[in-house]
C-alpha cells in the first residue's frame, strides 16, 4: 500500500519534511528570550504589535511584490482561490495598515512576531519555516524616521544581547542621483537594476565598463556597490558627482540623527536591492561569523499605495533564528538560564522550592537522593544546582563555576 506521500516505505519517526526542523526546549528558551527582549524594545519606542494570518490571498502579495512570488507554498480554498502562506510579514504589516488603519492620523509604529514560510528550493537547505520581528514606522518621510528605525534597530539588537554587530546603510535614492549625475542611459539602467536585484557584482562591472563614459566616470560607476565608510565616503561622492549632493545630504542627515555609538552605522552602497520595490534608505544588520544578515528593510514609500493609500514607509525585519545564532556565537554563556535544579523540591524541599519561585527564580525538582541534578542542569541549561547541606544549601553556580553555601535560597539566588 502507497502511504500518504506515495512512497511505499513510511519515513522514520523522526523525519521531517526538506527544510522543516524541531526546536528543543533549551533553543526554544533562548528564542523566547530574545523574542521577548525584543519586544521591549518596540514597546519602548511606543510601537504597537499587530498580527497577520499565516494564509493570504496569493494576489494580495502578488500586489505587493510587484511581481509572481516564488518559492511559496500554494495551496486552494473551497472556491478555488490560490492562497499562499506568507513568505514574509512586511507586504501582509502594509496591507493590514493600508486597509485596516486607514482612520489613523499618523505617524504610525507598529511591530511583529511570527512565522514566515518558504518553499525548498533543490540544492539550496535553506529552512521552510523561520521567525520574523520588525518594526514599520508609516506617515513620516524625512530622514528623522530613517534615523529613527536605524536607532531601534541597534537598540533591539543590543538588548537582545547581540554584540559586535553592525549596519550596513544604502540608498536608492542616491544610487539613482549617481547614475543621473553620470548620465547613464535608459537600457543601461534596466541591466544595472538586474544586477542590483541579483546581487550580482561582476554583471554591475560588466556593464559599467560597457558604458560611454569618460574613463575616471566608468570607474566610478563599476565602484559603486565597493563604496563602504562613514560620513566622508558621501562628501566624495558629492564632491564627484554634483548632481548627487541632495541625497548625500540626506543619508548623511540620518547618520547624524541615529545616536548610536561610533561606527555601529556604516555607509555600504553595495547593499543592492530591487529598486521598484525600495524608495530611499536600505539596511542590513552584520553579526561577527554570519555570513548572512541577521536584519534587512529599508524606505518602501510606494507600497501602501498597492493597497489603496499611499503614505511613506520605512521598516526593518530580523530573523530571529540567525539572531539566536550570532548571540550564542558571541557570548556563549548568554544561553544558561538562573534557574535551580534543586534536590528534594518535589517532597523534602517542597517548601523550599515554593518559596525560591515566589522570589522569581525558575525551580526544576527532582525527589530527594537523586543523583540526576547536574546532568539536568546542563542538558536543559540552568545555572544552578543545589543541595540539602546541614542547615542550608550547596549551590553549584555554573555561570561562576563556584560552589557556596547559603541558608535561604530564596535570598541568595535572586541577588546573584
Amino acid at each position: 500500500m502507497p502511504t500518504t506521500d506515495g512512497s511505499r516505505t513510511p519515513p522514520p519517526p523522526a523525519a521531517l519534511p526538506t527544510g522543516a526542523r524541531d526546536v528543543l526546549p533549551l533553543e526554544a528558551a533562548e528564542l523566547r528570550s530574545a523574542e521577548d527582549a525584543l519586544r521591549r524594545a518596540f514597546r519602548a519606542y511606543g510601537y504597537r504589535e499587530v498580527r497577520t494570518p499565516a494564509l493570504e490571498f496569493a494576489g494580495q502579495l502578488e500586489r505587493g511584490q510587484g511581481a509572481e512570488l516564488e518559492h511559496v507554498f500554494r495551496l486552494f480554498d473551497e472556491d478555488g482561490r490560490v492562497l499562499v502562506l506568507r513568505p514574509d510579514l512586511t507586504i501582509p504589516v502594509a496591507r493590514l495598515i493600508a486597509t485596516r488603519l486607514t482612520d489613523h492620523p499618523g505617524p504610525l509604529r507598529v511591530s511583529y512576531t511570527g512565522p514566515a514560510f518558504r518553499a525548498p528550493q533543490t540544492g539550496k537547505p535553506v529552512a521552510t519555516e523561520h521567525r520574523q520581528a520588525g518594526a514599520e514606522l508609516v506617515g513620516l518621510a524625512g530622514p528623522e524616521a530613517d534615523a529613527e528605525i536605524l536607532a531601534l534597530l541597534g537598540g533591539a539588537l543590543g538588548d537582545a544581547g547581540l554584540h559586535g554587530f553592525r549596519i550596513g546603510v544604502g540608498d536608492v535614492s542616491l544610487t539613482r542621483a549617481v547614475l543621473d549625475g553620470l548620465g547613464v542611459a535608459d537600457g543601461a539602467r534596466v541591466r544595472l537594476a538586474a544586477a542590483a536585484a541579483a546581487r550580482d557584482l561582476v554583471a554591475w562591472r560588466r556593464e559599467s565598463e560597457a558604458q560611454p563614459l569618460t574613463v575616471a566616470r566608468r570607474e566610478l560607476l563599476a565602484g559603486l556597490p565597493a563604496v563602504r565608510g562613514g560620513a566622508e565616503v558621501l562628501e566624495h561622492i558629492a564632491a564627484e558627482v554634483p548632481a548627487a549632493a541632495d541625497a548625500a545630504a540626506r543619508l548623511g542627515r540620518v547618520l547624524e540623527f541615529t545616536g548610536l555609538p561610533e561606527r555601529t552605522v556604516l555607509v555600504d552602497l553595495g547593499i543592492l536591492r530591487d529598486w521598484p520595490y525600495y524608495s530611499g534608505l536600505v539596511l542590513e544588520a552584520y553579526a561577527p561569523g554570519l555570513g548572512a544578515p541577521v536584519a534587512q528593510g529599508g524606505r518602501y514609500d510606494g507600497l501602501g499605495g498597492r493597497f489603496g493609500v499611499p503614505r511613506p514607509a520605512v521598516g526593518f525585519s530580523i530573523e530571529l533564528e540567525l539572531l539566536h545564532r550570532a548571540i550564542a556565537a558571541t557570548d556563549p554563556a548568554e544561553a544558561l538560564r538562573d534557574g535551580v535544579v534543586l534536590v528534594g523540591a518535589m517532597d523534602a524541599e517542597a517548601g523550599t522550592a515554593r518559596a525560591v519561585r515566589a522570589a522569581g527564580v525558575p525551580v526544576v525538582g527532582l525527589p530527594s537522593g537523586d543523583d540526576r541534578a547536574d546532568r539536568v542542569a546542563a542538558a536543559d541549561g540552568w545555572r544552578y544546582v543545589a543541595r540539602r547541606a546541614g542547615d542550608g544549601f550547596e549551590v553549584a553556580d555554573r555561570l561562576r563555576g563556584e560552589t557556596f553555601t547559603c541558608a535561604r535560597l530564596e535570598e541568595a539566588l535572586p541577588s546573584r
